[in-house]
């Protein structure tokens, strides 16, 4: 009998399940003890992994045996996950001129993702794949905006029919996307929480498959591959590692992906995870700040506020009851890293910043994963001779009123005597001065 290429096992009691045509008949649970977060093993040799990682990758397919899927043929993709890193010098000078550390700083830009340029884009390529394998035509989603779309795009290319559920304050563009491919979008009359309650009851009523959020298994095992790729440019894993959070896929998958190939790799190990939140939707960092005051008690990680219908400039963001904080939490201990928060207000100036730097228009969450870069200057949280990932979870693109808000060289006239030549160098105090004051 030929060996199964991988198998799940539950974190909770060790429950093994043979693949996910299993899980998914289970309704995404452990039949053994109920938890519903299991995690996928493989039976592959790690020791190809370094043969694998040689050339230029068209895609996270890539590491296909190290992907929960049985078929190649099964495979949708949009040439996303193999993203080369970026170093951003800008960034580099200034930490060297005002804070005397000499940082290597990469960047990681999910924006080129070819799906729906986001983070979300492996996560929906490697779901769609799966469920196609398992001839799976209904699915469910409930997201702040970047997982809708994404998940949208990829199963309507994969055909299956993905209902949508949003909070009320998810940006229009991202409705807009979801109903041209042709998706199901239902706005809920609530924030993200009761957005999941709605699908969650949905998916019991029709007895219809939904994403169990982020610790989803699907969503991890394609987040994982950040691992594979940093190992492949770079030769080995960052010092810290640098992310806008929401809900937290991707320290856990980050994680996993360690953990999954430290017997093989054994000098291979966690980068100090950064996490950064919005002072408008904090939750984490609230409960991360409380733990640190009372030296990280016993039971720390379950002691964590909850915001209704948080009011942030960043809907993405916009998880005001963060349910994985106790699974998230231990991970950042373990790494030695820390939550933080940026100011909204900063939002703007650091991307007017970017766009001025880079020509790069961000969207506001990776704004926010900026302003964590800055703050971790300021707090010290960063050393010199180390090797920094940030990772920016999305463009501009489903963000028009961010847009907008990037103009500053705008000058109303009425004749061509109010008008002169103008050198762009003459900006860049300015825009530093917006970010810094």
């Amino acid at each position: 009998m030929k060996e199964s290429k991988y198998y799940l096992q539950c974190v909770k009691c060790e429950h093994i399940t043979e693949d996910f045509g299993a899980w998914f008949e289970q309704n995404q649970v452990c039949p053994k003890c109920g938890s519903k977060h299991s995690e996928v093993w493989y039976n592959s040799d790690y020791n190809e992994l370094p043969l694998i990682m040689k050339g230029n990758p068209e895609s996270f397919w890539q590491y296909f045996y190290y992907l929960p899927l049985n078929r190649r043929e099964n495979i949708i993709t949009r040439n996303e996950g193999a993203i080369s890193l970026q170093k951003w010098w800008f960034l580099e000078d200034f930490a060297k001129e005002k804070y005397g550390l000499n940082l290597d700083i990469y960047v990681y830009r999910n924006d080129l993702n070819g799906g729906t340029g986001t983070f979300k884009d492996v996560a929906a390529a490697l779901a769609a794949s799966v469920l196609k394998e398992y001839d799976i035509n209904q699915y469910c989603v409930a997201s702040t905006g970047n997982t809708a779309t994404s998940y949208a795009r990829y199963l309507s290319i994969a055909g299956i029919n993905c209902s949508i559920f949003l909070p009320e304050n998810a940006l229009k563009s991202s409705e807009a996307m979801i109903s041209a491919f042709g998706q199901n979008v239902y706005r809920v009359k609530g924030d993200y929480s009761k957005a999941k309650e709605i699908a969650a009851e949905y998916a019991k009523k029709y007895n219809i498959l939904i994403s169990s959020g982020n610790i989803d298994p699907l969503r991890v095992e394609a987040k994982k591959t950040m691992v594979f790729e940093w190992l492949r440019q770079i030769g080995k894993m960052p010092d810290v590692y640098i992310q806008a959070i929401s809900g937290g896929t991707g320290p856990i998958a980050l994680d996993k992906g360690v953990r999954e190939i430290k017997k093989t790799f054994p000098e291979i190990k966690n980068p100090r995870m950064i996490m950064v939140q919005p002072d408008a939707c904090d939750p984490m960092t609230q409960a991360w700040e409380k733990a640190e005051a009372k030296n990280f008690p016993k039971n720390y990680e379950n002691d964590y506020p909850i915001l209704d219908n948080p009011q942030t400039q960043v809907p993405t963001l916009a998880t005001g009851n963060p349910a994985t904080y106790p699974i998230v939490s231990r991970i950042i201990k373990k790494s030695g890293g820390t939550f933080i928060r940026m100011k909204e207000e900063k939002l703007v100036p650091i991307g007017r910043l970017v766009a001025y730097e880079r020509k790069l228009l961000l969207g506001p969450a990776s704004a926010v994963c900026l302003g964590g870069f800055f703050e971790a200057l300021e707090k010290n949280l960063l050393k010199s001779d180390e090797t920094i990932i940030i990772n920016i979870g999305e463009g501009v693109r489903r963000a028009p009123e961010f847009v907008e808000q990037m103009i500053y060289t705008s000058k109303d006239i009425s004749s061509v005597d109010e008008c002169k030549p103008h050198q762009i160098d003459d900006y860049r105090q300015q825009l530093w001065n917006d970010v810094l004051k």
